[in-house]
């Protein structure tokens, strides 16, 4: 198969407006992995607002945000290109063209006599314009460099000071983020070539000293000016911009000074030769995979569309740094570093932006979301210890990007005597409420704060009625869907350096977790449960919850395997061995305590947990379908009573959704991924679509009213999780999920060899063509046109056995390996394949 015209196929993703953006979330999203922003106009001037992965104004440790949505990370500063002093506005509907390239990765802005072209450079942290005035008059155009909030704030125990100054002929947004120990700082540096400018700032000084040196007191006599201007000379014809961006968490580092270095550097190769080693990268990361999708009614292409744009998201995103995107905002947030449910990661969020990077080849986009769990390896080792009263490692699911802080001694131990249910709830000492009374809400550890309110002066608190259980206090599934990740990782590159380095330490970590935790104990029918958990925020105080159970029983055969591989930690494995051969089954309705109960003759399915339960919730569990390789199709021969229980679960909530699994689509939902894994193409194309569509906004979003009853914007975007909290998370989750319908890389069971399918939950009228990364380091290409499957090709990166499930049945398979023929029979074929070669297979006819 010829490759295919790879701008012809991307550009069909690309974005392009006839009008302006009613609200700036529908802006164009433009990013280096690092440093983002939306670009959108006012009727006079195009605007951004810089953000960064690697910006927090507090960490783990604070005592001044006890409030929710109250703390903040991400922004540096808002930016206008100002086009209009007196005169007729340049942006109007009518007069305006919008364009973003996904192949390029360039925004274009086309207004009334002016044109703005802008890229986030890759290869360090700058924006680059090319501004073009052609209006019969052209005017003084002023970039506004703004802050984000006064110059000086003090919250409690935190600072944040935000300093405007000249550099050169450059201007300086710097802010500083102190409590405690904890510091970071930002800068945003604004430059031009090819004009004349000067600077401007309308304080005593004009900005060239600073205002108020003398004073000792923060707040009291602070600078009034919050802007700096960069004052353009009129002129016809094109000059260049430049905005770069630096932050720091330690105090010795100058950011203003590593963000001038990086202006400087792109300023004197100019815009031209960053634009073509821009495009080179861009182009040339289109071409490690793709999937394209044709059907008569368009819906096909409609999907394809959204897969196109989330690899483009994730690369603007996620790359480079150490620190993933926010999940609700990314590196596209609008609205300043205030959102809704604040700057900590929500595991359960964060995980849908990454669960289809893999297979798409793109691995380098996996790095920033392992440097952060990484990064808080020892916070968590010492959270384990400290909450828990275990080993390993403990990963909340939601935390802070270091981890959770060291807690006092006393509070620690009170909190296991209190979490461990050795102590009433009801006897927790004022020392301890004190405590918890100054800590987030949102953190996992205090997540049992619930409503809050302002009484005569002070926040109160009620809890939420279950003792310590918040709707994440009890969630363990976090921890392993992350070492998951890492192992996944492993499979992919088969790279024992990182096995060894990075994902052992954390499967390790995880496991010993889970058999040191007082929680789990063996019972009396000789297996291992666990007690007093929760999953997916509901099923409070439950036994053998879903979600832990599922979590066990992936770490230990992987930690098995890995041990194996490795050759490490031999007179631990025989430990290990036991508690996975002892350890209690997922939950299921035929269980006399279930949560949820069927009837004799019904099927079992899985269920929440085994009660009772505080909240009394009850229902059934399709994450089986998707977590961590418990399930998959290969499933169904290795251990069939698994795989009829989860198959007999589909059909019960098929029932329950009166066939039309559009009404199961929610912005967070992973139920495509499930049903493409089960091979179950028609509902997978229903609930895909709706999905992407929106279709049950009204009724799932968050704060739906707050943020305007918008379903999608423009750019395909939601503020589903509230104000300022830009989303792009149904767009992973129908990423994987396509994926998943189109070419599987799964095993029977955890630790156990990946199989690959071709095209197992494709829907009938869509032809679709894919090339797409398997487990193993192959890379799958194939096509199907109605309904046939002409070829499979497999490019064999690192060698080894590929294993796949026969595309065409039962029937003799024609392997060509160059010029060589042979032909090989049975429903799952071996092929011994080598470093760097290719092999097609056709169906013998």
């Amino acid at each position: 198969m010829s490759k295919p015209d790879y701008r012809e196929h991307v550009s069909r993703a690309d974005l392009h407006y006839e009008h302006t953006v009613k609200r700036s979330e529908g802006g164009l999203p433009v990013g280096n992995g690092r440093m983002g922003s939306l670009i959108w106009t006012s009727p006079s001037a195009v605007k951004l607002q810089i953000n960064r992965v690697d910006v927090y104004a507090s960490d783990g440790s604070t005592l001044s945000f006890n409030q929710r949505h109250t703390d903040y990370a991400y922004a540096c500063g808002f930016v206008d290109i100002d086009f209009v002093d007196y005169g007729e506005d340049v942006f109007r509907d009518g007069g305006i063209r919008q364009h973003l390239s996904m192949y390029d990765a360039v925004a274009s802005i086309c207004g009334e006599g002016v044109r703005a072209e802008a890229f986030a450079y890759d290869h360090s942290d700058v924006f680059a314009f090319r501004v073009e005035d052609s209006r019969d008059m052209p005017q003084t155009i002023n970039v506004r460099l703004k802050m984000l909030r006064p110059a000086e704030v003090v919250t409690k125990q935190h600072s944040a000071i935000s300093t405007l100054s000249m550099l050169g002929d450059m201007i300086v947004l710097k802010q500083e983020f102190r409590e405690g120990a904890h510091y970071c700082s930002s800068a945003v540096v604004i430059g031009i070539s090819g004009r004349k400018a000067v600077a401007r700032m309308n304080d005593e000084f004009g900005g060239r000293q600073p205002v108020g040196a003398f004073r000792k007191t923060k707040v009291l006599g602070q600078p009034g000016e919050t802007e700096m201007r960069l004052c353009i000379e009129p002129g016809a014809g094109e000059f260049e911009l430049f905005i770069a961006s630096a932050a720091a968490f330690d105090e010795t580092e100058d950011a203003a000074a590593l963000a001038a270095a990086q202006l400087e550097s792109a300023r004197t190769k100019g815009y031209a030769q960053l634009l073509a080693e821009h495009k080179a990268w861009w182009n040339d990361f289109w071409t490690k995979s793709y999937i394209r999708l044709n059907s008569a009614d368009g819906k096909a292409e409609f999907v394809e569309t959204h897969y196109t744009y989330y690899l483009y998201l994730m690369a603007s995103n996620s790359r480079g740094g150490h620190y993933p995107p926010n999940f609700g905002g990314m590196l596209l947030s609008p609205r300043g570093d205030l959102r809704h449910w604040g700057a900590m990661q929500w595991w359960n969020n964060l995980n849908l932006y990454y669960n289809a990077v893999l297979p798409s080849g793109h691995f380098e986009l996996m790095h920033p979301l392992f440097d952060m769990y990484s990064g808080m390896y020892e916070a968590c080792r010492t959270a384990a210890r400290q909450q828990w009263g275990s080993e390993g490692i403990y990963i909340p699911e939601v935390t802070w990007f270091n981890g959770p802080a060291e807690l006092p001694d006393d509070i620690a131990e009170e909190m296991r005597e209190l979490y461990l249910f050795r102590k009433p709830w009801e006897e927790r000492s004022a020392r301890f409420t004190e405590y918890a009374y100054l800590k987030p809400p949102h953190e996992s550890r205090w997540n049992w704060k619930w409503h809050e309110k302002w009484i005569d002066g002070r926040l109160v608190y009620t809890d939420r009625g279950y003792g310590p259980f918040g709707a994440t206090t009890f969630m363990f599934l976090a921890q392993a869907e992350v070492a998951y990740h890492f192992w996944l990782y492993y499979e992919y590159t088969r790279d024992e350096a990182w096995l060894r380095g990075r994902a052992y330490p954390m499967i390790r970590g995880v496991a010993e977790f889970f058999r040191h935790l007082p929680l789990v104990r063996k019972d009396e029918d000789g297996l291992y449960h666990i007690y007093h958990t929760c999953s997916d925020e509901k099923y409070f105080d439950g036994k053998d919850t879903v979600d832990a159970m599922a979590a066990m029983h992936f770490v230990f055969p992987a930690l098995l395997r890995a041990s194996e591989i490795l050759g490490e930690d031999e007179e631990l494995r025989t430990l290990w061995q036991e508690f996975y051969d002892h350890l209690a089954p997922l939950p299921r309705s035929d269980h006399p305590e279930a949560v949820l109960r069927t009837e004799e003759d019904e099927p079992a399915v899985w269920v929440g947990a085994l009660g009772p339960v505080l909240d009394g919730r009850s229902g059934v569990s399709l994450n089986v379908g998707r977590v961590c390789d418990l399930i998959s199709l290969e499933t169904a021969e290795d251990n069939p009573d698994m795989f009829r229980t989860t198959i007999a679960t589909f059909e019960h909530e098929q029932a329950r959704h009166g066939g039309d699994w559009g009404n199961a689509a929610s912005e967070m939902s992973t139920v495509p991924w499930v049903l493409a894994n089960l091979g179950k193409a028609e509902p997978f194309k229903q609930v895909v679509l709706a999905q992407l569509e929106c279709r049950n906004a009204e009724r799932e979003y968050c704060y739906f009213e707050d943020t305007g009853r918008v379903k999608f914007f423009e750019n395909r975007l939601t503020v589903r999780e509230g104000v300022n909290c830009i989303s792009a998370q149904r767009l992973g989750n129908a990423a994987v999920g396509l994926q998943s319908a189109l070419c599987q890389s799964r095993p029977a069971g955890p630790g156990k060899p990946a199989v690959i399918r071709v095209f197992p939950a494709c829907p009938d009228d869509w032809d679709a063509q894919f090339s797409l990364w398997c487990r193993g380091g192959f890379v799958v290409t194939s096509e199907r046109r109605g309904g046939e499957i002409p070829y499979v090709e497999i490019e064999s990166t690192l060698g080894g056995i590929c294993r796949i499930r026969n595309p065409w049945g039962e029937r003799q398979v024609i392997v060509r390996r160059g010029d060589e023929t042979s032909t090989i029979n049975g429903s799952l074929l071996e092929i011994d394949t080598e470093k760097g070669s290719k092999i097609r297979l056709e169906s013998f006819q």
